[in-house]
């Protein structure tokens, strides 16, 4: 069995794993901003489409799995080994029926031969991921992130310097989808070999058909909370494939890739508060008050100067990174406010957590979701593609006004303090904004992005937007993380 960790071990696992997945996200971004210059707005959004449509059906072959094995080994080191061959029956399984779905859709649609083979690759990408992400989970039972970090951050390399090769000799959507597969078998092999060595775990599944049922009906909440987000972050494109086309897939792929890179930071810093949140849900009601209020504000205070900033930089930047996406940068002015509400909905989200309020969290998904594609389906017909941008911000605003109508009844959410700092933050925000617009005029948006981000600070520190108890509680924030 896999020896315990102590603190110091969790904390730096956890703290490598961090790491690991902003180094993923550079990579990622930096291959996805080649990829679409190479391939144009048609042959991106072919790409982007085949690849989404595949982890839209990837919920069929999670079936919410992966979160309840990692509670339940946590829960039952002693059983892990039994557990695990049951688990790895019922992964089986649904594997085969997602693939199933998947293909039976795909035909049912009338897809072509071309894109039903890309396709093809996507599902074997989705099934191979899947597993991974399986066999990770017990290693993360045991707090143990330290795998996972490197082979995270190994699988994006071996994904951006094979690609890059790549594209320099072809930019067939067949062999760049082959160059993702290729990481992915990586990934399954490193974590599978890592079982091996370091676990007496057995490989042969255990088909006990009984135990498979009572996994499916404990799996069955995390299925529901996990794909709501898993459609949510998927059903735009595959409704402007099937409405609009691939073009307007590519178009849309932009602004949305740039806008969803960001929220790792969010999560992260919620996951360091959400301890304490927890406690204090018991404890002491002021306390959850202010660690709320102040999660608010730091996140309002990086995600704020990112949409205004962006907001003003959309036209250099697509014109000179993205030359051929310049459609694309309305849809990049208005989506990228979502960013915003991307954000504060994680601090809403871990105080409903916090408090035994997780049925609610659930319910806001569901009505986010349903929202969601009734707005897609009324919009992306009348606005094509830009119909799924503003779809997308509304319903980035109805989760945080869904989250705040709960959260008011169990904390004041929105006191005099709050309000002053907020004000002063505005002003920061508008004060920066003015150094992009004076310097955008004179000199390249990338050495406008530093001098901004410094007259910001500058202004931070003024305005006395924090005090010397907020930095501290700040520096312990990232500390902990």
């Amino acid at each position: 069995m896999l020896s315990t960790h102590n603190p110091k071990k969790v904390a730096r696992s956890g703290a490598i794993y961090t790491i690991a997945l902003i180094f993923q996200k550079i990579l990622s971004f930096t291959y996805f901003s080649f990829v679409a210059g190479a391939l144009g707005p048609e042959k991106l959004g072919t790409y982007v489409f085949a690849l989404t449509f595949a982890a839209l059906f990837q919920i069929a072959v999670d079936f919410g799995f992966v979160p309840m094995a990692i509670r339940t080994f946590a829960q039952n080191q002693d059983k892990q080994k039994q557990y695990f061959s049951t688990f790895l029956a019922v992964r089986l399984m649904f594997a085969v029926l997602g693939i199933t779905i998947l293909h039976v859709i795909a035909y049912a649609l009338n897809y072509g031969a071309e894109l039903r083979l890309l396709i093809v690759i996507t599902s074997i990408i989705m099934v191979m991921d899947a597993f991974t992400a399986f066999f990770y989970a017990v290693f993360r039972a045991r707090q143990n992130l330290f795998y996972e970090a490197i082979g995270t951050a190994i699988f994006q390399i071996i994904v951006v310097s094979v690609g890059l090769y790549t594209l320099a000799q072809t930019n067939d959507l067949k062999r760049l989808l082959l160059v993702i597969a290729i990481g992915s078998f990586w990934h399954l092999v490193y974590s599978l070999s890592l079982l091996r060595r370091k676990t007496d775990i057995s490989f042969i599944p255990n088909f006990d058909f009984q135990l498979m049922k009572t996994w499916i009906i404990k799996a069955a909440p995390f299925f529901m909370a996990a794909g709501f987000i898993k459609i949510y972050n998927t059903i735009d494109t595959i409704f402007l494939k099937n409405m609009v086309g691939d073009e307007a897939v590519g178009l849309y792929a932009i602004p949305a890739k740039v806008v969803f890179t960001f929220p790792f930071i969010a999560l992260a810093v919620t996951a360091a508060v959400y301890p304490a949140m927890s406690s204090y849900a018991i404890e002491s009601k002021e306390r959850l008050q202010s660690i709320f209020s102040r999660t608010l504000i730091l996140l309002l205070t990086i995600s704020a100067p990112i949409a205004a900033g962006i907001f003003l930089l959309a036209d250099p930047i697509i014109t000179r990174v993205w030359p051929e996406f310049k459609e694309s940068i309305p849809a990049l002015q208005i989506l990228i406010w979502a960013v915003v509400f991307l954000y504060i909905e994680y601090p809403f989200g871990s105080l409903l957590n916090a408090t035994g309020n997780e049925r609610r969290n659930t319910i806001n998904r569901g009505i986010q979701l349903a929202a969601f594609i009734v707005l897609n389906l009324i919009l992306i017909p009348l606005y094509g593609f830009m119909g799924a941008v503003y779809s997308a911000l509304f319903c980035s605003i109805l989760i945080v006004l869904l989250g705040w109508l709960k959260a008011r009844r169990l904390i004041g959410v929105l006191n005099k303090n709050f309000l002053i700092v907020l004000l002063k933050l505005g002003l920061s925000v508008l004060a920066m904004a003015e150094v992009v617009k004076f310097g955008i005029e004179r000199t390249s948006f990338l050495a406008v992005i530093p001098i901004a981000g410094i007259a910001y600070l500058i202004m931070l520190i003024v305005l006395k937007v924090y005090n010397k108890d907020d930095w501290k509680w700040v520096r312990s924030v990232i500390s902990n993380r």
